[in-house]
């Protein structure tokens, strides 16, 4: 997994077809049978640029986030997930209150982190704009064009460490080359807003007997109904050993159905 996962997050061709070249080196046929049949620019990095992420992580949290809720009838529901964003944008409010910087928090970390990883590194000069570091491997820095040779500041947006060693060694201002989207200013204008609470004196009346819900015209499939989500195409689930019949995998001593 390791290997197929340095393939598709590989951020120039020359390193994707090195890992491409690792991954058929395994012998895998199944693996290698089937991204034959999916051309690279359609899952990797190299040949289509994904802004470095390749996941659906906002929309799978924010599914656990409202997991309470989905049981619930749809008005109930629909109410219930209001009032968890409205809280929510509320606490960023005034989480944001507190930062005086020009970047959030995470991406400050990320930044003091670039300056300790680069800190030994040779920096030389090419002309106003063109700057080649070298670390390992040695990256040619475009402050100009607002790109490395790593691909790492083109695929994110924010200045990757041999940028943000580039930038310090020409003297410029680093808040220059830094997206509006990663500002404290931005983040606070992102929560400005509120969402109207609605109270229930508010809410008009309601009787059961006004609305009459009849069963759906399909049969229920038989078997318990699945509250669990369907992982995606090449996610690593972790696996535990089952206390009855010692084999790894999903299930335990309680759900175990291998035969004794």
């Amino acid at each position: 997994m390791a290997k197929l996962h340095e393939c598709p997050y590989a951020p120039t061709e020359a390193s994707f077809q090195q890992h491409w070249k690792k991954l058929k080196g395994t012998g895998r046929s199944g693996i290698n049978n089937f991204l034959e049949d999916m051309p690279p620019k359609h899952w990797a990095n190299a040949y289509f640029r994904r802004y470095g992420e390749m996941t659906s992580n906002a929309a799978e949290s924010f599914n656990k986030w409202i997991l309470d809720a989905r049981n619930y009838p749809i008005t109930r529901l629909v109410d219930t997930i209001r009032n968890q964003i409205m809280t929510m944008r509320a606490e960023h409010k005034v989480l944001a209150t507190n930062w005086n910087g020009l970047l959030c928090p995470k991406m400050e970390s990320h930044v003091r982190e670039a300056y300790s990883t680069g800190c030994t590194w040779i920096v030389s000069q090419s002309n106003e704009d063109i700057y080649e570091v070298h670390s390992f491997p040695t990256v040619l820095v475009d402050v100009g064009k607002r790109s490395c040779s790593c691909f790492q500041w083109q695929l994110n947006g924010f200045p990757c460490v041999h940028a943000v060693v580039a930038i310090q060694s020409s003297g410029r201002d680093f808040s220059t080359f830094v997206e509006h989207f990663f500002t404290v200013d931005q983040y606070k204008a992102a929560y400005s807003r509120y969402i109207q609470p609605i109270p229930t004196v508010d809410k008009p009346p309601f009787s059961e007997d006004d609305f009459i819900i009849y069963p759906p015209v399909v049969k229920r499939p038989a078997g318990r109904p699945k509250k669990n989500r369907i992982p995606s195409r090449g996610e690593k689930l972790s696996q535990i050993r089952c206390g009855r019949c010692g084999h790894m995998g999903s299930h335990n001593r309680k759900t175990c159905k291998e035969p004794i």
